[in-house]
């Protein structure tokens, strides 16, 4: 790696020398903010960190975006009607990435109406796309209905063939 302009998005990747025993150089943290050195409104003038965004082990590179699926989870969380159970499928059918969000309607939003559910997945592909840049497909599926894992959920399916 290399040292990032003020405010640009990275890895957060630290040193300290003042461990005499053991220093810790270049440790990769896996978390992606920023860094900024212009004075804080309060008057501060140390560097000061931005929020972390998200983890460069969950981040995917798709049609050269990189996306997060902390974009996606807070995009969904902002729509009422939804929980916060969803998966992302990537796949390369040819030569192009294409990216699914399958997410679980709360019991009282989902409908049997084809129309209504239509709307809906437009509307929340929208917000999703506007919160990372590219265009995705969604598909609603019914409460309950997305696996469920122990610990950590599995929130990514990439079926991308890299060979």
């Amino acid at each position: 790696g290399e040292t990032l302009e003020d405010g640009q998005k990275g890895e957060l990747v630290l040193t300290n020398l003042t461990r005499e025993g053991m220093p810790v150089i270049r440790f990769r943290t896996k978390d992606i903010t920023a860094l900024r050195r212009d004075e804080c409104p309060c008057g501060r003038t140390t560097v000061r960190m931005d929020r972390i965004t998200g983890r460069s082990d969950d981040m995917l590179k798709i049609k050269g975006v990189m996306v997060y699926p902390s974009q996606i989870e807070a995009a969904i969380l902002q729509i009422e009607g939804l929980t916060a159970n969803y998966q992302i499928h990537v796949s390369r059918p040819k030569t192009l990435d294409e990216i699914e969000v399958k997410v679980e309607t709360s019991p009282e939003v989902f409908s049997d109406e084809m129309k209504k559910i239509e709307e809906f997945e437009r509307r929340i592909a929208r917000k999703i796309q506007s919160a990372i840049g590219i265009s995705v497909d969604v598909t609603l599926v019914e409460p309950e209905s997305l696996p469920r894992s122990e610990g950590k959920a599995i929130r990514v399916i990439d079926e991308r063939n890299f060979d």
